[in-house]
């Protein structure tokens, strides 16, 4: 066996060195030596193992951040520090004025929600102070726990609150506890029972001669829940509209388009926000603030702090009538400002149907003029609207007055300077001189 494969590896070596049989065309035009082979052997190189070492791990070291000393930057981040910092200090709490007006919050877990949104609503108002009482667990149905009729008279001498904002009947799904047993939930004696303790609690914050307001239930996930928030409101609207207080619907602002209950949102942004909690009861921070919103206004309305009352309160002694625009009236007006196609204005609609309109002192405007008598308004010279440009004018003839045409047809610069104003009248032409016919007899001469 070891033969063999010696023969095998000395055959190709043999043979490579034998001479090959020439050709016929080797044998016209030549060929190589016969002494050297014609074509040559390569043997391949051995291939050799190389063996790659892992790299070593280097040690990690903290690089530090290059600084960039640059002007530029240096500038721009100056620029975003400053313009951080009056953000923020837009959106800091500011210090309350001495003479600041205290919102009392009362209620439940709603109400507590309510007062962190009009906390973060009035963080930079220094005139309105929010006061959170509210608790969690509480309502008009269980009074063991806690008594809103019989405490809040003292909460409003301690807090000295100037309004007070109710939020409660989330907590009040439940019967009554009665001798005889338990008042089913709905029903005409729980219905009873329980306006009796709403009108209690409105007749004690009435009694301290404070403003207050009661601030409706929104919608739950559950159906069965939102029947009864539907029906608790009903009763808050008529207990505050009846004892001297406001009433604040907050229903639309978390149902869809057909009342129903949503999860998700727009927020004060118009973005789409997540306002409740899984449990389909609570508010999230989004919920709290768009909440806050709806109550907001009202707060400043009753607490005299929004825009049209101050302009109310500055009174005649500050604005007179020299400080006061001149009132025009818009039917018998010529001209008018640039106004926008989008302006409610444009078609009256800044005004309710059946309100008073101006008067016109006895004129009738020009449609009415135009509609009803057919007469047709002056045009103003030199507007759009003045179509007359074929009288005699100065922009028609600026030769004569009188006559509004001067020539017909072509004319020369020189004819028309003389016949300028400068040039007086045209001459008239004299009469032309009679020439005698042949044969005709001359009688000029005769006397």
């Amino acid at each position: 066996m070891a033969l063999i494969l010696a023969g095998s590896t000395v055959l190709p070596e043999i043979a490579a060195a034998q001479e090959r049989r020439r050709g016929i065309l080797e044998m016209l035009f030549g060929g190589p030596p016969r002494s050297q082979p014609s074509y040559r052997v390569y043997e391949a190189p051995p291939q050799q193992r190389t063996i790659r070492k892992a790299p070593r791990k280097k040690a990690r070291t903290e690089v530090a951040p290059k600084r960039n000393n640059s002007p530029r930057s240096a500038a721009a981040t100056a620029a975003a520090g400053g313009a951080a910092a009056v953000a923020a200090s837009a959106s800091a709490p500011v210090a309350k004025s001495e003479a600041a007006r205290n919102v009392l919050v009362i209620g439940d877990f709603m109400a507590g929600s309510l007062a962190k949104g009009l906390d973060a609503a009035f963080a930079t108002n220094r005139d309105i102070r929010v006061t959170n009482r509210a608790d969690g667990s509480s309502g008009l149905v269980r009074e063991d726990h806690h008594d809103w009729p019989a405490s809040v008279g003292a909460l409003i001498d301690e807090t000295k609150a100037d309004l007070v904002v109710v939020m409660l009947g989330a907590n009040d799904r439940q019967g009554f506890r009665a001798m005889e047993g338990t008042i089913a939930l709905r029903s005409p004696e729980w219905a009873d029972t329980y306006e009796q303790r709403a009108k209690a609690l409105a007749e004690a914050i009435r009694a301290k001669k404070k403003p207050w307001l009661w601030v409706g239930m929104p919608a739950f996930q559950s159906d069965r829940a939102t029947e009864d928030m539907v029906y608790l409101n009903d009763l808050f609207r008529n207990v505050a509209q009846a004892h001297g207080g406001d009433y604040v619907d907050i229903w639309n602002g978390f149902t869809d388009a057909n009342g129903s209950f949503v999860t998700s949102g727009p927020d004060m942004a118009g973005q789409t926000v997540r306002l409740r909690n899984s449990d389909g009861i609570t508010l999230t921070g989004a919920g709290q603030e768009k909440l806050a919103y709806f109550v907001e206004k009202p707060v400043t309305k009753v607490l005299g702090l929004n825009v049209e009352d101050f302009v109310a309160s500055l009174g005649p002694q500050q604005l007179s009538a020299k400080d006061l625009p001149a009132v025009v009236d818009a039917a018998l007006a010529t001209t008018t400002a640039p106004i926008s196609f989008a302006d409610p204005r444009f078609d009256g609609g800044d005004q309710l149907l059946g309100s008073a309109q101006p008067g016109t002192g006895g004129q009738g405007s020009p449609r009415e003029k135009l509609v009803r008598e057919g007469v047709v308004s002056a045009a103003v010279e030199g507007r759009a609207d003045q179509f007359n440009w074929t009288g005699r004018g100065t922009a028609v003839s600026p030769v004569t007055r009188d006559n509004a045409i001067v020539f017909r047809g072509t004319t020369s610069l020189e004819e028309l300077r003389l016949h300028g104003p400068e040039a007086g009248p045209p001459a008239k032409p004299e009469a032309p001189v009679a020439v005698p016919k042949a044969g005709t007899p001359d009688t000029s001469s005769i006397n």
